[in-house]
């Protein structure tokens, strides 16, 4: 049990890229030589490599196997031992892949890559409300949301979770806000102070329009007395705070 565990790490810890190579290498290799050890049994290419795969993938079908003593030689070493293992650790590298990237995505620590997005800045309840609007309008569209939350509030194929502070150069362009289509930005319900809750919009504005000044930005605020804070940066539209923002601001996209 000890060799074997320490087997299994070993296989576990080959990169993507050997494993690959030696599992795709094997099945080749098998469908070229089982014909020419075999060739009454294994008539083409094709019944080898059936034969090749449904040994691997532990299936046996039972319609093929090998009757000479070079090719059982050949299908032990080779298929059962080598090749059932290497295969074994290749789906569970993938399954593996899949969870760690379920994790990154859920904790938002991924790259957004896609473009003619919508992001918007805090989760709040307008935000969901906001998200929920836009989905329902655009079958296609995608979302990124930016937050300090430790992970996403919604899992969804089309909403993508960055977790930052917006005001972070890197945490911007983790969003590619570069590409995107808008950009929301809701003043936080966190804040009480109306003042600071502005001050934090008008921080994130800049930010916004330092790195993608091409792109249309929506800022709700709080008190209008405080859009002139804004003059010296390029806000596509200013909204101010009430029940209808979150539809508002998805009206203001188009």
């Amino acid at each position: 049990m000890f060799v074997l565990r320490k087997l299994y790490f070993k296989m576990t810890s080959i990169s993507w890229l050997v494993l690959t190579t030696f599992t795709v290498g094997l099945i080749l290799l098998s469908t070229i030589i089982l014909p020419l050890i075999e060739p009454y049994t294994f008539s083409s290419n094709m019944d080898s490599f059936w034969f090749t795969m449904t040994t691997m993938l532990t299936v046996g079908y039972g319609d093929l196997s090998p009757s000479s003593t070079l090719g059982r030689i050949y299908t032990i070493i080779f298929l059962y031992v080598i090749g059932i293992g290497l295969f074994a650790t290749f789906i569970g590298k993938a399954m593996e892949s899949l969870t760690i990237y379920r994790k990154l995505k859920e904790k938002g620590d991924l790259m957004f890559e896609g473009e003619n997005h919508i992001v918007i800045i805090d989760w709040s309840h307008k935000a969901e409300i906001a998200i929920k609007n836009i989905l329902s309008k655009d079958k296609k569209v995608e979302i990124v949301v930016i937050d300090t939350n430790e992970k996403a509030l919604e899992i969804h194929e089309r909403i993508h979770y960055v977790r930052g502070y917006a005001t972070n150069n890197g945490t911007l362009e983790q969003a590619n806000i570069q590409k995107a289509k808008a950009i929301l930005i809701f003043a936080d319900d966190r804040v009480s102070d109306q003042v600071l809750t502005d001050g934090k919009s008008l921080m994130i504005a800049c930010a916004v329009e330092r790195i993608a000044p091409h792109v249309r930005t929506i800022v709700e605020v709080e008190r209008e007395e405080h859009i002139e804070n804004f003059s010296h940066i390029n806000i596509d539209k200013f909204l101010l705070s009430d029940g209808t923002i979150a539809q508002l601001a998805v009206d203001s996209i188009e």
